[in-house]
C-alpha cells in the first residue's frame, strides 16, 4: 500500500467514524503474531470491507496490507486509487507470484473475500449445510482461491527447508527462488503460513434513507435500482450509530493440511511440477485445499456477532403457522438469548450480552420494536388483534439478488446466522415450546434464580445475633387455586418480604396470584445492603415481574414504601404491559434531615478512610417499628441509594398511563406527607386516585391500620378489573358494528 494512500484512507476512515460515531470494536486480534505470513479471510457483505480492514490491521499491527480486487475496478483514477493501496486484479498475470512471494517472506499480509463478491443475501449454506454462494449461473462453492495460494507459499517453504542442507541445493533451489522472485532461501524460511479467518458483522443493518442516498439523488436523477438499494443499505451503515464488530477467528497452521495429503512426499522431490498437481482436481493439493477453505468459512462464521436481530428473525423463520403476541416473542427471545448465552459457544453483541433480560422485563425496548416494525412494513408478518401470524403469501429468499438488502432485511439478516446449527437449533426449539410449558420454564428459572440469590446473599452477610431468620427474607411466591390476576409485591427499606407478607395473605384469598419480592440487600444484613445500588432493587422487582408474567397476563405493581415507589418506578417503565400500580407511603421527600445529605456524607466517609485508614461514619442507628423485621442499622451508602431511587422513580412519572392508587399517611413519622400528593399530580395517567389516611404511623401495612388499607387497594383494583371488563366488551361490540 502506498503511505500517501494509507495515510490519506487512515485520515479519511478517522474522520468519518468520528461524523458517523460508527462503533467498531475489534476482537482477538492479540492472536496474530510477528512470525506468521498472513492470508486474511473476510466475509464480504458491504463495499466498506475493503477499506475498513485494511486500515483496521494497519492500525494494529502497523503492517502494510494488499488485497485482491476484481478486475473491472481497475480503471481510471479509481484504478490508479486502488493499485495504489496495494490491490492486485484478479487478473493480472503475475497475481499469483506477487502473492506467493510477499507470503514467503512475510512482506505484506493478503486480504482475499472467499466468497468472491458481496453476499448481499448472506445466504452462504445450502438446504444440507454445504457451503454455497449467489452466483448468475446458480449457487456455487467458496471460492478455493485463498487456500491454493497459502497451500502453495507453504509447499514451497516446505521445499526450500528440505533442500536446505542437501549437497545440490543450489541446483535444487535456485530455479524455486527464480520463479519466485526470491534472493536467498532465508528470506523464506523465518516465517510460517497461516490463513486467519475474520467476521464483520454490523448491527443493525437496515434499508433506509439517508446522506449518501440524497446526495447520489441530488446528482443523478435516475438512479438505477441497485445503485438505490446499494446507497440504502451501505449509506445507513455508516451514517447510522451502527455497531461494527470485527472478530479475528484463531490463525489456521495451513502446514497441517499439506501433511495430510501426498504433498508431504512431493515436498523432498526435486522432479515436482505443482502446476500438474493445481490442475488436477482429484489431486492431494486440491482435496487439502477444499478442506482448507470449508474450515476457515466455518470459522469466519463461527465469530459472527450474535445480536437481537439475528434472534428475533430467526424466530420468525421458525414461527411457520403459530400466532404469536409481542408478549410471546418477547418470551421467547429472552429464552433463546439465555440458553445461547449459557452455551458459551458465540459471541454475543455486547447489548445482547448485557441486556437480554430486558426482553422480558417489558420494559422500553426500541430495539424489539423497530425489528417488529420493520417486519410488519415488509409484509413479513401480518397483525391480526394482538397477534402476529407469519404471511405465508411472501415466499422469502426468491427475489432479486441485487435488491434483497432493499427488499428482505429481515430474511437476510436470519440469513447471516443459518450456519450456526447449534444457535439455530436452539431458536428452532424454542419456537416450537407450547405456551403453557415455555411459562413454566421461565417461572421456574426465576424461581430458582431469586432463591438462590438469596440464599448466597444470606450466606455472605448473615451477622450473626442481628440478622433475621431467613423465612423473613425469603421471597415467596402465593397461588390459589383460581386466580384472576396477578401482583408483584414490594416491601420497603430496610425491611424484608415478610413485611408484606400479610398484605400478599390477604389478596391470595381475594384470587390473586402474589409474588413477595425481596430486593436485593434486603433480608440479610445491613453491610449487604451497603454494598448494593439501587439499579439491582429494580432488577428483583423485574425477576418477580417475570414470574407473575409467566402466571397470568393481568399484572398489577404495587409496594410499600421504597418498594411503592419502586413499583411506580416499573409502571412508568413498562407502561401499558400492566394493568394497575398501587402505592402506599411512597417516598418522594423523607423527614429525616440527614438523609438529604447522604451522598455528602460518603464522600466525607470515603476522605476519612483515605487520610485515616478504618473505617468512617458508615451507618446511622434505627428504631425500627417492626425489629423483628427490619435493620437495626442505616447504612449510609443505602440512604444515598434510595434518594437516587427516588429520583429515578418521579422521572418517570409522567409516563405512567395505567390506573394508580396512591395511599399516604397524613402523619407519617418518616416520609414527608406531602409525598403523596405531589406523586399524585405527578403521574401522566388521569385513571388515578389519591387516598390520604389520617395516621401516625409509617407501617400501616401491618397492625390495626392495615385493614383499611387492603380494604382500599381492594376496591381499587375491583373497579379496575370492571373498567377492564367494560372497554373489552366496548371494543367488542365497536368490532361487531
Amino acid at each position: 500500500m502506498g503511505a500517501i494512500a494509507l495515510k490519506s484512507t487512515k485520515w479519511a476512515l478517522d474522520i468519518a467514524t468520528k461524523l458517523i460515531k460508527a462503533n467498531i470494536r475489534v476482537h482477538n486480534i492479540d492472536q496474530i503474531k510477528d512470525d506468521m505470513a498472513i492470508v486474511y479471510v473476510v466475509n464480504h457483505f458491504t463495499r466498506l470491507e475493503t477499506v475498513l480492514l485494511p486500515y483496521i490491521l494497519h492500525k494494529y499491527t502497523g503492517k502494510e496490507i494488499w488485497s485482491l480486487a476484481a478486475a473491472e475496478l481497475f480503471t481510471g483514477k479509481i484504478g490508479e486509487y486502488l493499485l495504489s493501496m496495494g490491490n492486485v486484479s484478479t487478473q493480472n498475470p503475475d497475481r499469483d507470484k506477487i502473492i506467493v512471494n510477499s507470503l514467503l517472506t512475510g512482506e505484506h499480509p493478503w486480504i482475499i473475500f472467499p466468497e468472491g463478491g458481496m453476499i448481499k443475501d448472506k445466504k452462504v449454506v445450502d438446504q444440507t449445510g454445504a457451503f454455497k454462494v449467489y452466483s448468475i449461473k446458480g449457487r456455487r462453492p467458496p471460492h478455493t482461491g485463498a487456500a491454493v495460494l497459502a497451500l502453495r507459499a507453504e509447499y514451497f517453504r516446505q521445499r526450500l527447508e528440505c533442500f536446505k542442507d542437501r549437497a545440490d541445493k543450489q541446483q535444487a533451489i535456485q530455479p524455486i527462488l527464480t520463479r519466485l522472485g526470491l534472493q536467498t532461501i532465508d528470506q523464506a524460511l523465518t516465517k510460517r503460513t497461516f490463513v486467519v479467518p475474520v467476521n464483520i458483522t454490523y448491527f443493525p443493518i437496515r434499508a433506509r434513507e439517508n446522506m449518501m442516498l440524497r446526495l447520489a439523488r441530488a446528482f443523478a436523477k435516475d438512479l438505477s435500482k441497485r445503485a438505490i438499494e446499494e446507497l440504502s443499505v451501505e449509506g445507513t451503515v455508516l451514517s447510522k450509530d451502527t455497531d461494527i464488530d470485527v472478530t479475528f477467528g484463531e490463525p489456521i497452521e495451513v502446514d497441517q493440511f499439506l501433511q495430510q495429503t501426498d504433498c508431504k512426499l512431493l515436498i523432498e522431490s526435486i522432479e515436482t511440477d505443482l502446476n500438474a498437481l493445481e490442475e488436477d482436481p482429484e489431486s492431494g493439493f486440491n482435496e487439502a485445499a477444499r478442506r482448507l477453505m470449508i474450515r476457515f468459512m466455518a470459522d469466519i462464521y463461527r465469530n459472527t456477532t450474535v445480536n437481537y436481530d439475528h434472534i428475533f428473525g430467526t424466530l420468525i423463520r421458525y414461527q411457520r403457522g403459530r400466532r404469536f403476541t409481542e408478549r410471546a416473542y418477547r418470551n421467547r427471545i429472552f429464552l433463546a438469548a439465555h440458553q445461547i448465552k449459557h452455551l458459551g459457544q458465540h459471541r454475543l453483541h455486547h447489548f445482547l450480552d448485557k441486556s437480554y433480560r430486558d426482553i422480558i422485563y417489558e420494559d422500553a425496548a426500541p430495539m424489539f420494536t423497530d425489528f417488529l416494525d420493520l417486519c410488519v412494513n415488509d409484509g413479513i408478518l401480518i397483525r391480526e388483534g394482538n397477534e402476529y401470524v407469519r404471511n405465508s403469501r411472501i415466499r422469502t429468499g426468491e427475489g432479486d439478488f441485487h435488491t434483497v438488502r432493499k427488499e428482505e432485511i429481515t430474511t437476510v439478516i436470519a440469513n447471516e446466522v443459518e450456519p450456526l446449527t447449534i444457535l439455530t437449533g436452539v431458536i428452532k426449539n424454542v419456537a416450537a415450546i407450547p405456551r403453557p410449558v415455555l411459562s413454566t420454564k421461565i417461572r421456574d428459572m426465576f424461581l430458582k434464580e431469586d432463591n438462590e440469590l438469596f440464599e448466597q446473599d444470606y450466606a455472605n452477610f448473615a451477622k450473626e445475633g442481628e440478622s433475621k431468620p431467613m423465612d423473613v427474607g425469603r421471597p415467596f411466591l402465593l397461588t390459589p387455586p383460581k386466580f384472576k390476576a396477578g401482583i408483584v409485591l414490594v416491601h420497603g427499606y430496610m425491611a424484608a418480604p415478610l413485611e408484606v407478607r400479610a398484605m400478599a395473605d390477604y389478596f391470595a384469598k381475594r384470587g390473586f396470584a402474589v409474588y413477595g419480592v425481596r430486593l436485593r440487600g434486603h433480608g440479610t444484613s445491613p453491610e449487604d445492603l451497603a454494598r448494593t445500588p439501587w439499579e439491582e432493587w429494580y432488577e428483583s422487582l423485574n425477576r418477580g415481574y417475570a414470574v407473575i408474567k409467566s402466571l397470568t397476563d393481568y399484572i398489577v405493581l404495587g409496594g410499600f414504601s421504597t418498594g411503592g415507589g419502586m413499583a411506580l418506578l416499573a409502571a412508568g417503565r413498562k407502561k401499558d404491559k400492566i394493568k394497575a400500580v398501587f402505592s402506599i407511603n411512597a417516598p418522594l421527600q423523607l423527614r429525616n434531615y440527614m438523609a438529604r445529605f447522604a451522598t455528602q456524607l460518603v464522600s466525607m466517609n470515603s476522605l476519612i478512610t483515605r487520610l485515616r485508614g478504618g473505617t468512617g461514619w458508615d451507618f446511622i442507628e434505627n428504631h425500627p417499628e417492626n425489629k423483628h423485621i427490619n435493620y437495626t442499622r442505616n447504612p449510609i451508602t443505602g440512604v444515598r441509594e434510595l434518594g437516587k431511587a427516588m429520583s429515578a422513580m418521579e422521572g418517570v412519572l409522567k409516563d405512567v398511563c395505567v390506573p394508580s392508587l396512591i395511599i399516604q399517611g397524613f402523619r407519617d413519622p418518616l416520609v414527608e406527607p406531602s409525598s403523596g400528593q405531589n406523586i399524585f399530580s405527578q403521574i401522566g395517567t388521569h385513571q388515578k386516585e389519591l387516598v390520604v389516611l389520617d395516621k401516625a404511623r409509617h407501617g400501616i401495612v401491618n397492625g390495626e391500620a392495615s385493614i383499611e388499607v387492603y380494604d382500599r387497594v381492594d376496591r381499587f383494583l375491583m373497579w379496575t378489573r370492571e373498567r377492564e371488563s367494560a372497554t373489552s366488551t366496548d371494543l367488542e361490540r365497536a368490532d361487531a358494528g
